[in-house]
């Protein structure tokens, strides 16, 4: 289980929610793993966890690239890995294959304390608030469709 708290913020609001979208994903695969959901509800779970990862990696890809970043390629390669990693975990899943539930969740749950408190808070002394407009009407359009 991991909990957002204020250290996670990184000062840019749209960014932070999606921060927090993943939170409660990873928090809702962990409780599925903790009580042995079959595995198509798990399954489901670490479908709902990749997908608000693919749209936000998407959004702060973005933005970097608007924003003038310049580690984006870097920061882009720690994403692929990342989503690389978790498709592994999910095909094994899917499979049947013996998975340590434990394995998964701290690995997520590392990956994302690291990420977010080390890479993510680098983005902040570029980012330009002026590009909010551009970037919230972004955000807005993709996750109306994840709350619907």
């Amino acid at each position: 289980m991991i909990r957002w708290t204020s250290e996670f913020i990184i000062g840019i609001p749209e960014i932070d929610l999606e921060h927090q979208f993943l939170f409660e994903a990873l928090n809702d695969f962990y409780n599925g793993l903790r009580s042995n959901e079959p595995t198509k509800s798990i399954t489901k779970l670490i479908d709902k966890l990749v997908y608000y990862a693919r749209m936000h990696f998407s959004h702060e890809e973005e933005l970097m690239r608007m924003s003038g970043f310049p580690q984006l390629h870097e920061h882009m390669l720690e994403h692929m890995e990342f989503l690389e990693i978790i498709n592994r975990y999910h095909d094994n899943i899917q499979k049947n294959k013996p998975v340590a539930s434990l394995e998964i969740t701290a690995f997520i749950k590392d990956w994302i304390n690291n990420h977010i408190l080390i890479e993510d808070k680098k983005i902040k002394p570029y980012y330009d608030s002026s590009l909010v407009k551009n970037f919230s009407n972004i955000f807005n359009s993709d996750n109306q469709s994840v709350t619907t």
